[in-house]
């Protein structure tokens, strides 16, 4: 039986001609961009342009591309853009699912349009497939009603890589027919990431996939990636990268306290608030994200097991939620809520201010994920100022970059015996681990903070309506 639908639906008359109130807020931002000094702004050098980003998940919903593209849509209604974000209602998880958001809403002058989505549970496939097809089907729908409305159509249509490929498809192929550009933004790379991570195998219907995805990259305007590593996997695709632009992700702005009306998910709990602090003879690990199958937690675990009658003072801390969660419980025996703790998933807010109260930060990825996608949380650790700890190829972009500018330690994956010398070596030289925090944190403000990096975005869609 098919769950009520989440959300208010979008009728065909809401999306006519915006509202005095709307035309009011928009002005009041451009307003306030004239404000800022000259040297925090791009100047707009091309016509406006009417911007479609689409993505399934919004603010205030959990993932962090949700807020990231909040930031990016701001950036470009402050250059004079028109910019619509085509989303739905919050629900990627249970602490979001219940903050219903009106359909039709303007937050920092974007017009955010939410789509019913059916009821789902992560582990209900059949449900999340429907989903998808359904969110494809109104994606089109919408795209080509604009050209029927006062607005007209696009100028420039969005689509990232979540849901995979198929969303993505949908996008592109309603751009040809408006007339849009279609942006492929590359959060990962699928099928590829599918095939190497052991979710998905080479199949017809993944081979499919990638011929998809390859038609996706050929005909988009740009493809955006997140790294060299990144790009070099398209080549090996067999695409001209002409197209493709380098835009990594940046260290996501706290909207949290915005949200007030109603039950507030982003409260933190009692319960998660010591994640925050942490006495001064405690050194804290923390492993912040998926507790999924390609991380590599489960030896994480072993190797803070075996240190911990040495060292009673080390603590192994995890935020997130995962498949994995419960064989990492078991793994951890004795000592679970005793040197190893779970905090589940919590808010950004909170996971930012756990990350900077640690010790080392870890950021694990299976061999080969790396080629595929970025982790975000990179960006949170720089900026917390807190030394990392990754395991992962050495000679990756991101294994060079920590290695380079002195910011932690990088040991390939599953070597145990590298992690735990990292470990030790730690424990017995806080000084110099605090020294790496610093120049964390100072990387962090140059590389990864928003007012860094979203005057990039500004420079890619003026260079893109330029030619």
């Amino acid at each position: 039986m098919v769950e009520p639908e989440v959300g208010t639906g979008i009728e065909s008359g809401s999306l006519g001609e915006p509202s005095d109130e709307e035309i009011r807020k928009r002005l009041e931002t451009r307003a306030q961009r004239r404000k800022q000094p000259k040297e925090q702004r791009i100047v707009q050098s091309v016509a406006p342009k009417r911007i479609l980003l689409i993505h399934r998940w919004f603010w205030p919903d959990a993932p962090p591309y949700a807020s990231m593209l909040r930031s990016i849509g701001r950036q470009l209604v402050e250059d004079g853009h028109d910019v619509t974000v085509l989303t739905a209602q919050p629900s990627y998880n249970a602490a979001t699912a219940g903050k219903r958001r009106p359909a039709v809403e303007e937050i920092d002058g974007i017009r955010i349009v939410r789509l019913k989505q059916w009821r789902e549970k992560k582990s209900n496939w059949l449900m999340r497939g429907l989903n998808m097809l359904r969110f494809m089907w109104q994606i089109r729908r919408f795209i080509l009603r604009q050209t029927k409305t006062d607005h007209g159509p696009f100028d420039a249509i969005t689509a990232t890589t979540m849901p995979p490929v198929l969303v993505a498809a949908t996008a592109r192929r309603a751009a040809r027919k408006t007339g849009a550009l279609f942006l492929y933004h590359m959060m990962d790379i699928y099928p590829e990431i599918a095939w190497v991570s052991g979710m998905a195998k080479k199949n017809l219907i993944t081979r499919w996939l990638a011929k998809v995805d390859a038609r996706n990259c050929r005909e988009a305007a740009r493809v955006i990636v997140l790294s060299q590593d990144m790009k070099d996997a398209l080549i090996e695709r067999g695409l001209a990268c002409g197209h493709v632009v380098i835009l990594n992700n940046f260290r996501l702005e706290e909207f949290a306290k915005e949200v007030e009306e109603g039950p507030n998910p982003f409260k933190p709990s009692s319960s998660i608030l010591p994640i925050m602090k942490k006495s001064w003879s405690e050194f804290r690990v923390l492993f912040a994200g998926n507790l999924g199958r390609f991380q590599g937690l489960e030896e994480i675990v072993e190797v803070v097991r075996d240190l911990i009658p040495d060292h009673p003072e080390l603590q192994l801390h995890f935020l997130g939620e995962g498949v994995r969660r419960k064989q990492l419980e078991k793994a951890a025996g004795d000592l679970l809520d005793d040197g190893i703790f779970f905090h589940g998933h919590v808010p950004q807010e909170i996971a930012a201010a756990g990350i900077a109260a640690a010790d080392i930060s870890l950021i694990t990825l299976q061999p080969g994920i790396i080629r595929y996608a970025y982790p975000s949380k990179t960006m949170t650790c720089f900026c917390a100022g807190t030394a990392m700890l990754a395991m992962l190829e050495r000679d990756s972009e991101l294994g060079r970059f920590i290695r380079e500018k002195k910011a932690g330690f990088v040991v390939p994956f599953g070597q145990r015996e590298g992690l735990t010398r990292a470990l030790i070596y730690g424990l017995e030289h806080p000084e110099e681990l605090r020294s790496m925090g610093i120049i964390a944190e100072q990387v962090g403000r140059e590389e990864f903070e928003a007012d860094k990096a979203l005057p990039r975005w500004s420079e890619f869609f003026t260079g893109l309506f330029r030619t």
